[in-house]
């Protein structure tokens, strides 16, 4: 090792490790919550962040919370990557598949005109739609690290978490009610949750709550949903972020970030079968415990006063992005029939 690094590291250690503590240790208080009481892991470390605000002011504390938010957030979504199986997706039929990319696009397209009409930014508008569009929180948190970083948008990624989660599991409730009465079939119902629930916990929740094989097919179809982050960050990374968060973080622009060029090797070595299952599951769940322990700094490091003066136009943006989702799939699972 060179004398640099043997230097360097000991310092950066001695500068982060407080905050970094304290983030990891309110994300396993999330988790054993989350798992005891079968609450979302991923708002009750928002909530524990912002309970715990108070300690951003410490100056010890600083430096490794902003790395908890930041660079973990980043290892945590390039780990997301292990999730995705190609051929699995490709197992689901053609039809499914342009239905439902077809309505992530939709839902893209309407935020962007909901957030106009509601006075919310582009950059709200990325955030909460490709929130509702791939995967809940995960996706919003991919969303925000490569949006230009202040207090605003923090605020804004603490709101869209908190919102979208709600959303996901009044989905995960209510979503299996609808489609049993509509007397589907357990193919369609597998794409109708798949392709419309937030978070892939709920998806996950609701399938199996109707059939263990509505649960397999809505899994599958969540995971292509998740396949697509790449590109929907990539897209907004150039339409509205280009290079800001890795020249604030790094000094430089790049012109793809390092996290979703990991995102898509993972995928790449998992879907080619050179990594192993156990391996893969291992690299997911170190994925969702990175992303829970970088939400929960993300928590404290947003003032929760800010988040409640946002007013109602950010819930009823997200509503609506989570109606046309839900309209545009259930329509196309219906006009196929």
């Amino acid at each position: 090792m060179p004398p640099q690094v043997k230097h360097a590291f000991p310092s950066w250690l001695a500068r982060h490790y407080p905050g970094i503590l304290i983030a990891a240790i309110g994300g396993i208080c999330a988790e054993a919550i989350s798992q005891h009481y079968g609450a979302p892991a991923m708002l009750i470390a928002l909530l524990i962040g912002l309970a715990i605000h108070f300690v951003h002011d410490l100056d010890s504390a600083k430096p490794g919370i902003g790395f908890a938010s930041r660079d973990v957030l980043r290892f945590g979504v390039a780990l997301l990557g292990l999730k995705i199986a190609y051929s699995d997706i490709v197992s689901i039929g053609l039809a499914p598949l342009l239905l439902v990319a077809g309505a992530m696009a939709v839902t893209m397209v309407s935020a962007v005109f909901g957030a106009r009409m509601l006075g919310l930014s582009h950059e709200f508008a990325a955030l909460s739609g490709g929130s509702v569009a791939v995967c809940g929180a995960s996706a919003a948190a991919a969303i925000s690290s490569v949006l230009p970083q202040d207090k605003d948008s923090e605020r804004s990624l603490a709101v869209v978490i908190a919102v979208v989660t709600v959303m996901a599991t009044v989905a995960m409730i209510f979503y299996p009610l609808l489609i049993a009465a509509l007397g589907l079939s357990p193919q369609d119902m597998g794409v109708i949750l798949g392709g419309t629930i937030h978070d892939v916990a709920q998806v996950v929740a609701a399938g199996k709550a109707i059939s263990p094989k509505v649960g397999e097919l809505s899994i599958l179809v969540k995971l292509m949903r998740v396949a697509m982050l790449l590109p929907i960050v990539m897209a907004v990374h150039f339409w509205l972020g280009r290079g800001a968060a890795n020249q604030q973080s790094t000094g430089k622009v790049q012109l793809v970030p390092s996290f979703l060029v990991a995102f898509f090797a993972f995928a790449a070595l998992n879907s080619l079968h050179l990594v192993s299952e156990t391996m893969s599951t291992w690299g997911a769940t170190a994925s969702h415990y990175f992303l829970v322990v970088a939400i929960t700094a993300i928590g404290i490091k947003t003032d929760l006063k800010s988040v409640l003066d946002v007013g109602w136009r950010p819930f009823a943006l997200i509503v609506f992005e989570t109606i046309i989702m839900l309209l545009v799939v259930l329509g196309g699972v219906l006009a196929m029939r």
